[in-house]
């Protein structure tokens, strides 16, 4: 295995892997940014339940507050 993927792949000092904690920082980027957009209630709350626990809070957001969202 390369040290790239090495890097990326093997857990780290919290026991979980670099690719994983950066995936997790990047859905709730994504999530604070998107609920201050729109001006949803409690963006910081939203932001960190989605990086403790991306695959409860993520599709939970989507669900409540994108869903009503009109394209344009």
């Amino acid at each position: 295995m390369s040290e790239l993927a090495h890097f990326f792949l093997e857990p780290g000092p919290l026991g979980i892997s670099n690719a994983a904690f950066l995936f997790s920082l990047a859905m709730a980027y994504f999530v604070h940014n998107d609920a201050r957009t729109h001006h949803v209630p409690h963006a910081g709350w939203w932001a960190l339940g989605t990086f403790l626990a991306w695959i409860i809070f993520f599709p939970l957001y989507m669900f409540r507050y994108y869903r009503g969202r009109k394209r344009g």
